[in-house]
């Protein structure tokens, strides 16, 4: 049995992670194809036999970029990880991702179809967010459903990361994944009537 092709998968890999690394640097509206084909080592004509335009790829780079922005933690967050003072160390981590992308991620949130990235983006962390709070708590237990507590964490966080990109804001980093988490906490604890000390 012949081994499928994987170069076909690998040459969209290639102008995927070129398209987005000069997203970063110059913006959406001012690359060119040929710019696209210079970052990525191909030929013009191998554009063409996977992308009709530059903005045919760009949709095809959503899913990729919509995986280089992890929100959240790389696991369903505990009980007492979603209940700690204290910011868990993975949250941190995975803010300090953000930072090190800021440039990135503001020509994202601001160029072509950024809303629809977003939206993308705020589905897959209310999923990520929908699953720790399922891990921890009984979803009976709670006056307000998952879902909806969820949707409303992940497009709150959402909405403080585009406020601080927009602004420009002197915070660092560390100061956004403490404050999303007492601010999360503070939902949470809500939702199940917890009391201090519970």
């Amino acid at each position: 049995m012949a081994k499928p092709d994987r170069r076909p998968k690998r040459t969209r890999e290639l102008l995927q992670k070129a398209l987005i690394e000069l997203i970063g640097e110059r913006g959406y509206d001012a690359i060119t194809i040929q710019e696209i084909v210079d970052r990525a080592n191909v030929g013009r004509t191998t554009f063409y036999q996977h992308y009709n335009s530059k903005d045919e790829l760009f949709i095809g780079c959503h899913e990729a970029i919509v995986s280089e922005f992890r929100i959240g933690s790389l696991h369903p967050l505990s009980r007492e990880e979603l209940l700690s003072q204290e910011a868990p160390p993975s949250t941190v981590a995975a803010y300090r991702h953000l930072e090190e992308a800021r440039a990135r991620l503001y020509s994202v949130f601001h160029g072509k179809d950024s809303q629809l990235i977003l939206r993308r983006i705020r589905e897959k962390s209310a999923r990520e967010i929908q699953a720790s709070l399922r891990a921890a708590f009984t979803e009976s237990d709670s006056s307000i459903p998952l879902d909806v507590l969820a949707n409303y964490l992940a497009g709150a966080q959402i909405e403080l990361l585009q406020w601080w990109l927009e602004k420009r804001q002197p915070h660092t980093f560390e100061d956004l994944a403490k404050t999303f988490h007492r601010l999360q906490r503070a939902a949470v604890r809500d939702a199940f009537g917890l009391r201090d000390g519970e």
